[in-house]
């Protein structure tokens, strides 16, 4: 009888052992859940800011691209004007000179 009151109690001691491991594994989890969930809200904010940063950049290239056109148009008009301009002095001089 003695053996089955130890036995019993053994059992019982067993079963509060289990149901706190059980407990402090599933705060372990709900942990562990968390800072996933925690982790993949950062990554999709990343994500966003990968995306825009992106378009941004893709945005400015073309804007740089019309600028450097513009630009280079702009130095070949101004030469074109040095030129007429340098060709008005010398009939500007050549009249003078007569």
């Amino acid at each position: 009888m003695l053996a089955a009151l130890v036995f019993s109690f053994g059992v019982i001691v067993a079963k509060v052992m289990t149901t706190q491991l059980l407990g402090r594994m599933n705060r372990q989890i709900n942990q562990v859940a968390q800072i996933k969930s925690e982790a993949l809200g950062r990554l999709k904010a990343a994500q966003g800011q990968k995306s825009i940063i992106s378009k941004n950049k893709s945005l400015m290239d073309k804007k740089k691209g019309k600028i450097e056109k513009k630009i280079s148009r702009l130095k070949k008009e101004m030469g074109e004007m040095k030129g007429e301009e340098s060709a008005r002095r010398k009939r500007s001089d050549a009249r003078r000179v007569s």
